[in-house]
């Protein structure tokens, strides 16, 4: 049983970065084709649009959480009264799914007062349309958090990261189409609408055939309910907060420059979704364990955990925003084009404050799971204030690149100082020994960073795939093997073997 836990965390590790992979090489293809084929105005206005739906589907991630922690320690604890968990968080979700399409459907009709007088009669026309088509979206996607959340609970991270990985897959293939053939931003919203609503036949098909997943029919505990309403709300609330801070821009925009200036900050702000779905695809796989630790009170595993996972954490963080540094503004003048140019500045001002925040990217699943994430929500709100504060002067001044920088100082105020401060003191974990293992890392940059720091100075990285991709290449090379000789332990190695000894089984052999 232990060594197919390790499996399917070890292969659903493999396969949430395949998805990354997938979804960041499609990227590459897929994006420039739709910024070309859509234009900045419509891109904008879908990126206006798909970041505002938002709002109404943060919910999930607090039933979400909810529905995990609960599961976990029913099950270790009271398995006869799983069924009655499982009915309860149904009702929650169809609840939320109704919400959500409301919602949708309310922000479609008065669009116009909420985003104001910068978008075009033409654009509210396509505006209108979209948010009805997310509506529907988003109920879909709320409903399907019933089973994705059943699969995550019980730990099958294998099959959860394949539906994932053949939804990433399918969204490009079947969009870039209609796109070559003149469609407009609605039909990549339907295709999405599509792959969902698949999504949630195949999840669902697997939790009451392989799982044998159970509802019941009796009367509804009041007081489970109250506690998972308790705990979940303070999730959505800290959710909402979040949204807020990394949607607030976008809005701000709208109101005061209109799509062009959105289009540009969304090619920024692309990277930063990367860079915090890079580190939330490691982090999902730890969650059911961390509850479990959490369910039997063992603070030395957690901290264990927690120190060991930050290590691994960083490797890829570090790897990420390195490589977003020295490559980025090349990529991006490639990628995107010309007029997209201040897109790289929009990413660097993102995504640098977070990196410390990333690497300690289990702590917040640990919050939940000791339920004691509800500081983090005035933590958040504090940093919404400033952002906001910050932001709006700013937008207006120098527009995407303004509000950008507006977002990176509140994240510093956050990532920097609140963060550490509230994970010591309030959860309790050992920051001091955290941070001495990461320093433990540190040398192991030196010669990747004598790399990049000597080809920048040589300009010779240019706005050219197969230059970027050369360079690129030997940049991972080179930052492999010098965490491997300078930072790697023992433990780090070990694992690194089986990762590379699954992959390797992975890949089918030609028989003679």
């Amino acid at each position: 049983m232990e060594n197919e836990a390790k499996k399917q965390m070890s292969v659903g590790v493999i396969v949430s970065y395949l998805v990354i992979i997938v979804q960041f090489a499609s990227g590459l293809i897929y994006t420039p084709v739709v910024l070309k084929a859509l234009g900045q105005s419509q891109y904008g206005v879908y990126s206006l649009c798909t970041s505002f739906i938002g709002y109404f589907t943060l919910m999930n991630s607090g039933a979400n959480a909810a529905y995990i922690r609960f599961y976990v320690q029913t099950k270790i604890k009271s398995p006869n009264k799983i069924p009655g968990l499982n009915q309860i968080f149904l009702r929650i979700f169809l609840l939320l799914a109704f919400v959500a399409f409301l919602g949708g459907w309310i922000v479609s009709i008065f669009s116009p007062a909420i985003f104001g007088s910068k978008i075009s009669p033409e654009e509210y026309d396509l505006v209108e349309t979209c948010f009805k088509l997310l509506a529907f979206n988003s109920s879909v996607q709320v409903i399907n958090c019933v089973f994705s959340s059943l699969i995550i609970a019980n730990e099958r991270f294998i099959y959860a990261k394949i539906i994932n990985l053949g939804a990433a897959i399918l969204n490009p293939v079947l969009t870039l189409p209609f796109l070559l053939a003149g469609y407009n931003c609605v039909i990549i919203i339907a295709v999405h609408l599509g792959t969902t609503t698949a999504t949630l036949f195949l999840n669902a098909l697997y939790c009451f055939r392989k799982l044998k997943v159970q509802f019941s029919l009796k009367e509804t505990d009041t007081a489970l309910l109250k506690n998972i309403i308790q705990f979940a709300g303070f999730i959505v609330l800290q959710s909402l907060m979040d949204q807020i801070n990394w949607q607030i821009d976008k809005f701000i925009l709208a109101r005061t420059h209109g799509t062009d200036e959105i289009s540009v900050y969304s090619v920024g702000s692309t990277f930063n979704r990367y860079y915090l779905m890079f580190s939330a695809a490691l982090s999902n796989v730890f969650i059911a364990q961390i509850n479990k630790i959490q369910a039997n009170n063992d603070r030395d595993r957690m901290d264990e955990l927690f120190i060991r996972s930050s290590r691994i954490f960083a490797y890829f963080i570090w790897l990420f925003i390195s490589s977003f540094l020295i490559f980025g503004k090349q990529f991006v003048l490639r990628w995107a084009g010309k007029e997209y140019g201040d897109s790289f500045i929009v990413g660097v001002f993102l995504m640098t404050p977070v990196t410390a925040s990333l690497t300690m990217g289990l702590a917040q699943d640990i919050a939940r799971a000791m339920n004691k994430h509800q500081l983090q929500i005035i933590i958040n709100f504090v940093i919404c204030i400033i952002n906001g504060i910050l932001s709006i002067p700013l937008a207006i001044k120098w527009g995407a690149i303004g509000s950008a920088f507006g977002t990176f100082v509140a994240e510093i105020c956050m990532c920097l100082i609140a963060e550490p401060i509230y994970f010591k003191r309030v959860l309790g974990l050992n920051i001091k020994k955290m941070l001495i293992e990461i320093s433990k890392i540190v040398p192991g940059l030196g010669i990747p960073f004598l790399y990049g720091f000597t080809i920048t100075g040589m300009h010779v990285i240019k706005p050219d795939y197969l230059n970027l991709a050369s360079y690129g290449l030997i940049y991972l090379i080179i930052y492999f093997f010098s965490m491997w000789f300078f930072a790697f332990n023992d433990s780090e190695k070990n694992l690194t073997r089986r990762i590379l000894f699954r992959i390797k089984r992975m890949i089918p052999r030609n028989e003679r």
